[in-house]
């Protein structure tokens, strides 16, 4: 009977690593299959403009409902690659390149009308790779546009960037296109990403000297103290504080949450020593990058849960049947940030995505008053005071 018992065991055994060897060999040719460099940069392709339409058709319809008044002007945008930037969106001729809005340097040579896919847009070269569009917004002539990376060069920068990161054997056999599915490569995943950029040229609409002084106090990064191992620790249960907003089943829940939430918040800062200058960096990035993180996560939660249906050329050529990922995308993006491995300001994003969803339930009229320059913690305090008043419960103090 042990016999019997080893020769199973040790059949198992084998499969297993055969199995394992078989995984290995399939994810190692898969990986050998991705691109090193866009297929013709010098071009924008028939698939990025497709994506592009599902974006602004998308904002056009769904935009208004995540955010006031999103909806209301279209988005120019400026992708990029290795090569080549491209503006699309644009009625009349362009000047001379780019320019890193809110910041005031000049990139980029002239714009060239060139056609893709029946349509005109503007090509300017990339002369230094270090002086690309960027992932951000940026401002040609007088217009604000949302920029980012053509969805076939994502997943190439994406791809080397992680390459780099990994264990050498690791990184051959890695799960590449699985990792990126939810990120970039599905075409909703990719519009997402979009959706994030469209919305900060929202926020610079709305509220251009907040935009600025959001933006512009990124500097502070470099004295922000995001190797303190402590202060990470305490952020962590700030995190798995929020992480409880997605499961809100009624105001006053919320309103508990969100007094905790402050609470610990308090506490960190006051153990921590942060200044009033660095908690200001926290609250003003929170301003910008959260807020975008809300809209880009709930962009795609209400187009799934209203049934939203895409363009007829994004069923037919991009495989985009609905949105329906994205509204589990949205649960595994707030039940895990304290879970996910947070590289410095990308802390910002999840909190600020965090506070939102306590302020869908809390308060209704949260949105215009954000976008008038208001912070999040702010209007939560705010929120839990009104909850005070209306229940006559004992408030935690802050």
């Amino acid at each position: 009977m042990q016999k019997k018992q080893r020769s199973l065991l040790l059949g198992i055994l084998l499969g297993m690593a055969g199995l394992c060897l078989f995984s290995s060999i399939a994810l190692l040719m898969i990986n050998q299959s991705l691109p090193k460099t866009s297929a013709n940069p010098e071009l924008l392709s028939e698939n990025q403009l497709l994506l592009t339409h599902e974006t602004n058709h998308l904002l056009s319809k769904v935009g208004n409902e995540v955010f006031p008044g999103w909806s209301e002007q279209p988005t120019p945008w400026v992708f990029y690659n290795e090569a080549a930037a491209f503006a699309v969106g644009f009625e009349t001729p362009l000047s001379e390149g780019w320019t890193m809005y809110p910041r005031t340097h000049q990139r980029g040579g002239a714009w060239l009308p060139v056609t893709a896919s029946g349509q005109t847009v503007f090509r300017t070269w990339i002369d230094d790779p270090q002086k690309t569009p960027e992932n951000f917004v940026v401002k040609v002539d007088d217009q604000i546009a949302a920029s980012f990376q053509t969805q076939e060069y994502a997943l190439i920068y994406f791809h080397d960037l992680m390459y780099a990161e990994l264990p050498p054997l690791l990184r051959e056999i890695f799960p590449y296109r699985i990792f990126f599915r939810n990120l970039i490569l599905a075409p909703e995943a990719y519009i997402s990403s979009l959706a994030h950029e469209a919305f900060h040229v929202f926020q610079a609409r709305q509220n251009p000297a907040m935009f600025e002084r959001a933006e512009l106090i990124a500097n502070w990064e470099n004295q922000y103290p995001f190797e303190d191992e402590h202060l990470m620790k305490n952020w962590k249960k700030e995190l798995e504080i929020l992480e409880k907003a997605g499961e809100i089943s009624n105001r006053e829940e919320a309103a508990l949450i969100a007094e905790q939430f402050l609470q610990v918040r308090n506490e960190r800062r006051q153990s921590a020593h942060l200044t009033n200058a660095l908690i200001d960096y926290e609250r003003k990035r929170e301003w910008l990058e959260g807020t975008a993180k809300y809209a880009e996560l709930q962009i795609g939660k209400m187009a799934a849960q209203n049934d939203f249906t895409p363009l007829t050329d994004s069923i037919q050529k991009l495989g985009l049947n609905n949105y329906s990922s994205r509204a589990q995308f949205w649960k595994t993006q707030i039940s895990t940030m304290s879970k996910t491995n947070m590289d410095g300001e990308t802390l910002f994003y999840y909190s600020g995505f965090g506070q939102g969803v306590l302020l869908d339930s809390l308060m209704p009229d949260w949105k215009e008053r954000v976008l008038k320059g208001e912070y999040l913690e702010e209007l939560l305090a705010e929120a839990i005071q009104l909850e005070y008043l209306l229940t006559q419960k004992s408030p935690l103090h802050h």
